[in-house]
Formats: C-alpha cells, sequence, structure tokens
C-alpha cells in the first residue's frame, strides 16, 4: 500500500476509535481481537499502535533540557523589579517571588533571567569611600 493510501486510512479512522485501539493493546489483547471490536482491520490496528508509539516516544525525547521552571509572568516580574530599583539582589528576587508564589526559584534562574532579558547584575563597589 502506498504511502498516501496509508495515511488516508489512517486519517479515517476516527479519534475516538484511535483510542480504544491503543487502549485494547495496552490491555494486552492481540491485534485479530482489537480489529474485530472496533470493526477495522488488524493491520490498521497495528499501524495505529505503532504511529501511536512513535508519537508518544517523539515526545519524551523532543526535549534537551528540562522545562522553566518560572512563567512568563514571573519572569516580566524579575525584570520589573530588577529594572525599578537597581540596588536589589538575585537573593531578595528569590525571596519575594517565593513569597508570591510559593515555590522556590533560584538565585542563579533570576541571574540567568534577567541576562536574557538584556541586563546585567550591578554589584555595588565595596570599600570607596572617600
Amino acid at each position: 500500500m502506498s504511502r498516501r493510501k496509508q495515511q488516508s486510512a489512517f486519517d479515517q479512522v476516527s479519534e475516538f476509535d484511535r483510542g480504544r485501539i491503543v487502549a485494547y493493546r495496552d490491555y494486552g489483547l492481540p491485534f485479530k481481537k482489537i480489529g474485530k471490536r472496533v470493526g477495522r482491520n488488524q493491520t490498521t490496528a497495528m499501524r495505529i499502535c505503532d504511529r501511536w508509539m512513535q508519537e508518544v516516544t517523539m515526545d519524551r525525547c523532543g526535549r534537551s533540557h528540562p522545562p522553566q521552571c518560572t512563567t512568563s509572568r514571573e519572569d516580566r516580574q524579575i525584570v520589573r523589579m530588577a529594572v525599578t530599583d537597581r540596588s536589589v539582589t538575585s537573593r531578595t528576587v528569590t525571596q519575594h517571588i517565593e513569597s508570591v508564589t510559593h515555590h522556590s526559584v533560584s538565585a542563579r534562574t533570576i541571574r540567568r533571567r534577567l541576562q536574557q532579558s538584556g541586563l546585567s547584575a550591578k554589584r555595588p563597589l565595596l570599600g570607596v569611600y572617600p
């Protein structure tokens, strides 16, 4: 069967039937029984299960890094705090974010978010008094 016919046959199976086929396969039924229950050919059931397995593995392999621990809203708040008060440290921003969102964010993450937005951490000069 050509690739185009396979694609059209796959598209003709409803999303509900695809879910049933995958659920039956997870339950342990052979493809022949799955095909009879759903009213499709056993080859179609095999193809649907194979495609589902490929999609699941692609979803797992898609990321090369863990997801971000801050939302875009929190990122904007971090930048806003750094712009309004230039003397604020990454530790105080961390404490503020933790008090608002109730989940921990490291000071390194704060510095990274500031660097991504084009800001750099200014360190106060120590011991330069007249």
